[in-house]
């Protein structure tokens, strides 16, 4: 039977809760709520769902839990930058993602190993 409906992409698991830590970041550093239209969205679940492929690329569950601290900490690399900083804008964020990444990467790179492994 062919479909004349275009199928919608399957929604992001957490995707609520994922919005409310983007949405209590930028009151935490803003002092304000961003605005969520335009192309936000669609950023946003872009960023999502690369920080999900890549926890589950390295064998991590993808959970509530983790949902929430891969996005939060990657807020907060995207914080550090100080362009991103300047131009807090998901659009902006999620093209810089790779950047991101790299150093998200360099900074695990650097802590010590633990002795205790």
């Amino acid at each position: 039977m062919p479909r004349n409906k275009k199928e919608k992409p399957s929604p992001e698991l957490f995707w609520n809760e994922l919005v409310s830590v983007y949405f209590d970041f930028c009151r935490d550093k803003f002092h304000e709520a961003p605005t969520f239209d335009g192309s936000a969205p669609r950023d946003l679940k872009s960023i999502v769902k690369t920080l999900r492929e890549r926890a589950e690329k390295s064998q991590v569950e993808w959970t509530s839990d983790v949902a929430k601290f891969r996005l939060h900490n990657f807020l907060e690399f995207a914080y550090k930058d100080s362009w991103l900083r300047n131009n807090f804008l998901l659009f902006n964020i999620n093209r810089q993602k790779e950047k991101l990444f790299y150093n998200i990467r360099a900074a695990l790179d650097k802590q010590p190993a633990n002795p205790f492994e």
